[in-house]
């Protein structure tokens, strides 16, 4: 790909999940994990920035992107760690690094506290340990009222400007291009299977953080409404090692938000990891 990346499918659980990879295998593997309804473009900028450091995977997560719908729906935590215990297990010969958003970062956070043999460092970007019930309740309106077909891209774009407002324009347009496949009657339908939205996991991973041995870095957008400064404290307290940084004009998609603010907290993060060479 034009991106320096190449993508490839994995098959676990007789399902056929696409990631994209850049870098060299061999250096120390990111694995990044996007939130619901985004798929693995969302990371082509943090990937530009960092292949040149690390071997990266983008995981499409079942449901999202190339990789498989699940049917009938199957889209628990449990389901989707599960998918990532057999994409690493297939791809990753060592320890990883998770860099994962939202549904991603909880993701992450999940098999870091299952697999601290294989888990470096997570990156947990903007959201709470537990959702709250209004997050289950936006997912569920989305599900009911989000147009499944548009006329026009543009239109998608309208869309996700109001929950990035501070994106280039652009970069806007590139996940749109990615995230829309065109219909039979010339309309675009949402690649990712709608009934992500309806069965959002009711996810409670408070009681695993203590268990999580790796170092953890909490990203939150200052202008975040999905994450408080309050609750982002309160995870890094319920963590063994961990601390907290907040993006400047950045919303809840911090990564595509304020981008360079994102890189450049997350590769200060990464790079300074012992077992990089950094400092302990």
């Amino acid at each position: 790909m034009e991106d320096g990346s190449y993508g490839r499918y994995v098959t676990v659980g007789g399902r056929r999940l696409h990631l994209r990879q850049w870098g060299e295998p061999g250096r120390a593997t990111v694995f990044l994990l996007h939130g619901i309804g985004d798929d693995s473009h969302v990371w082509d900028l943090f990937a530009g920035a960092a292949a040149g450091l690390f071997h990266l995977v983008a995981l499409d997560q079942r449901g999202h992107g190339l990789s498989d719908w699940a049917v009938p729906p199957a889209y628990t935590c449990r389901d989707y760690v599960s998918d990532l215990e057999g994409v690493i297990e297939q791809t990753v010969p060592g320890r990883v690094i998770l860099v994962g958003h939202s549904m991603g970062a909880l993701h992450s956070l999940d098999y870091a506290a299952h697999h601290p043999e294989r888990a470096a460092a997570v990156v947990h970007a903007d959201i709470e340990a537990t959702p709250p019930e209004w997050n289950k309740r936006y997912l569920t309106n989305l599900y009911e009222n989000l147009p499944r077909l548009y006329d026009d891209p543009e239109d998608y774009v309208a869309w996700m400007r109001k929950n990035s407002p501070h994106a280039e324009e652009g970069l806007l347009r590139r996940l749109a291009a990615h995230a829309l496949t065109r219909s039979e009657d010339g309309r675009w339908r949402l690649r990712y299977d709608p009934e992500v939205l309806r069965h959002f996991d009711r996810y409670d991973l408070k009681a695993c953080l203590g268990e999580i041995a790796c170092p953890v870095l909490i990203v939150r957008g200052r202008e975040s409404k999905v994450l408080s400064l309050e609750k982002a404290e309160e995870m890094r307290r319920g963590l063994r090692r961990a601390r907290v940084v907040e993006i400047p004009d950045a919303a809840h998609p911090v990564h595509t938000d304020n981008p360079q603010g994102f890189v450049g907290a997350v590769m200060t993060f990464i790079t300074s990891l012992p077992d990089l060479g950094g400092p302990s």
